[in-house]
């Protein structure tokens, strides 16, 4: 099983409570790992064929297409020269873990669906992707603009064609790493180097309006080397998870609510 050094998105498991995904970021292997959340311990590997890690930059487990799945979305979105015309987020349903995979490289055996989308504008480096469960919506802040831009991915996605995002508003700070939301959608942290914005949202309020407030700070120890991962877990406690950077050991950090 290949050593996970550059971890670079989570989600916090539904099917397999008390687990948490993860992934590397460009040019590792096409796999996505399961951590124990407890122990930190890789479990095991799953492989999604048929496709390359050009720059998976996060994920986020929501809704999808049918009711009741829980899907993964990860997000090949990062662009570090600016230099692509398109990006992808594949979306596929979160496999479960059964203990004859523990250790293991496991091989996907079903499909998923490809959402390939481009800007309005320019092409964008981004590493902050995030569903909202109300709407199924995606959303995408971007990392290299002086205030981090937020662009919208409205349900239902197109699957089979090339889709243009849209700009909703800015960050008020750069460098968006990360991002997730909470399982019921009322709640939205997004990390940078050194701290995590914490939104609630408002009764009735969209997703882009409540980012277009002013964010709390949210319970942050900016010990990690390069901390470029975050997720809610089920009770409103969130995980943050850094790349092995400057001979330190990632750690992944608990904030209990």
């Amino acid at each position: 099983m290949s050593t996970l050094t550059e971890a670079s998105g989570l989600a916090y498991s539904r099917k397999n409570p008390g687990y948490i995904w993860t992934h590397q970021d460009s040019g590792n292997d096409n796999l996505i790992f399961l951590l124990d959340a407890n122990t930190a311990e890789t479990v095991a590997a799953y492989r999604i064929p048929g496709i390359f890690n050009r720059d998976w930059e996060d994920m986020e487990i929501g809704p999808g297409p049918q009711d009741g799945v829980d899907y993964i979305y990860l997000g090949e979105i990062g662009d570090n020269r600016q230099a692509f015309s398109t990006y992808k987020i594949y979306r596929f349903e979160e496999p479960l873990f059964e203990e004859a995979h523990r250790g293991e490289v496991v091989a996907l055996e079903w499909d998923f669906d490809t959402i390939e989308y481009r800007y309005p504008d320019k092409s964008h480096d981004a590493e902050a992707l995030m569903v909202d469960p109300v709407t199924k919506d995606i959303y995408i802040a971007t990392k290299r603009d002086f205030r981090s831009m937020v662009f919208v991915a409205p349900y239902p996605q197109p699957v089979d064609e090339l889709m243009t995002l849209t700009h909703v508003g800015n960050l008020g700070f750069t460098r968006a790493l990360a991002g997730t939301v909470s399982v019921d959608g009322n709640e939205v942290l997004i990390k940078d180097d050194a701290r995590i914005f914490y939104w609630q949202r408002n009764e009735g309020e969209s997703f882009a309006k409540m980012l277009a407030r002013t964010p709390k700070l949210a319970p942050y120890n900016p010990v990690e080397p390069q901390g470029e991962a975050v997720c809610f877990d089920l009770d409103g406690g969130y995980f943050t998870l850094s790349e092995f950077s400057n001979g330190i050991v990632p750690v992944l950090y608990h904030y209990p609510r």
